[in-house]
């Protein structure tokens, strides 16, 4: 009898803890500009103009949904809209004319990506992961320059694609107040994501075409948020009962 009530209870203890090996978190991630990795400033320039587009900060919020598997290995999934800030820049010396025109390209993404641990103390990981985002593009995006020298149209080239995940970062769990991340992650698309075209007006009429791709890369810092799984009472009655 006592192995009976000892194989149920270690029973009912798994499935206690099975329920709180899911966690729902907030994310927000500052895009931040670089020069690294084909995602710099774009140079245009002819004889005409200057001419560059680059990337401004951006960021990227949504949720996060995460399943441990071990302490020391999860899975992550979730939602997050995420906001591409660009800027176009001009200068002509004929004229000694600049503009600057800027603009940003929505999109939703659905990660799913591994994570692995080394715990460096009691409370405290670190931990490195990759994996796939699936990217969805709302629109395509227009815009003209304060002097308007510049009209611009960025065309999305695909509404839905995917991109490479890559991460790093150190976790702070608690017991009772959830779970404190900070890391960096880079999104690598596996194909440009817009054909951007851009017209100088360098006279009434007289226009000249400049085109060009945007990779899409960015790199985010990243503030996470996990909230405390508490156990759910109600599905520890009907674990009793059962």
């Amino acid at each position: 009898m006592f192995c009976i009530f000892t194989v149920v209870g270690w029973g009912q203890k798994k499935k206690r803890k099975s329920s709180q090996d899911v966690f729902v978190g907030m994310q927000v991630k500052p895009i931040i500009p670089i020069n690294y990795f084909n995602a710099g400033p774009i140079d245009l320039s002819d004889t005409l103009t200057d001419l560059t587009i680059g990337s401004k900060l951006g960021y990227n919020i949504g949720m996060v949904l995460r399943k441990d598997f071990t302490n020391l290995l999860s899975f992550e999934t979730g939602i997050s809209y995420t906001r591409r800030n660009y800027a176009i820049k001009t200068y002509e010396s004929k004229r000694d004319t600049i503009d600057y025109s800027d603009f940003g390209m929505v999109a939703y993404q659905i990660p799913l990506q591994a994570l692995v641990y080394i715990r460096l103390s009691e409370k405290l990981y670190m931990n490195t992961s990759g994996g796939i985002g699936i990217d969805m593009y709302a629109s395509h995006v227009q815009s003209v320059g304060d002097n308007f020298l510049i009209q611009h149209l960025s065309l999305r080239r695909y509404w839905m694609h995917f991109s490479l995940l890559a991460n790093v970062g150190f976790e702070y769990r608690t017991e009772k107040s959830g779970r404190f991340y900070i890391g960096a992650s880079l999104v690598n698309p596996f194909q440009p994501i817009t054909n951007t075209k851009m017209d100088y007006f360098y006279g009434n009429t007289a226009r000249k075409r400049y085109e060009t791709q945007l990779t899409g890369i960015y790199l985010t810092l990243d503030l996470r948020y996990f909230f405390h799984n508490k156990e759910n009472p109600m599905r520890t009655i009907i674990d009793v009962n059962r």
